[in-house]
């Protein structure tokens, strides 16, 4: 990648955010972190990040509010955002889609190499 990218981990378990930060740094992409849905659409505006990986359970405000804010502003409406969460239920990944998701992956089910190629696929 010639460009330094940087993606917002939207993540309220510090030790997942870590393991993120960790292989995104090793990628050459800079991070930004948000622990809750208030302080993510703050940084959004503050930070403009190339991405977003957003869990969908945070604190304050949840995911779908985030998502429903992000593409409100002009600024980040075509941010690509990567939801990723333990909810699978299909109404939860049809919602968030509909609400402006890129993609939405299941925790349980992908690996971190493939949340980082799916990171890296979504910036090109």
């Amino acid at each position: 990648m010639d460009k330094k990218y940087k993606v917002m981990v939207v993540e309220d378990d510090d030790s997942i955010t870590q393991v993120y930060n960790f292989k995104l740094k090793a990628e050459g992409i800079d991070s930004i972190v948000a622990k809750d849905g208030e302080e993510a659409v703050a940084k959004v505006i503050s930070e403009k990040p190339d991405l977003i990986l957003l869990d969908l359970m945070l604190p304050k405000k949840d995911g779908f509010w985030v998502l429903e804010q992000v593409r409100k502003n002009p600024a980040s409406m075509v941010t690509p955002i990567i939801v990723i969460s333990n909810i699978w239920e299909q109404s939860d990944k049809e919602k968030a889609l509909v609400l402006g998701a890129n993609e939405f992956l299941v925790k349980v089910d992908v690996s971190i190499p493939q949340i980082i190629e799916k990171i890296k696929e979504n910036l090109k």
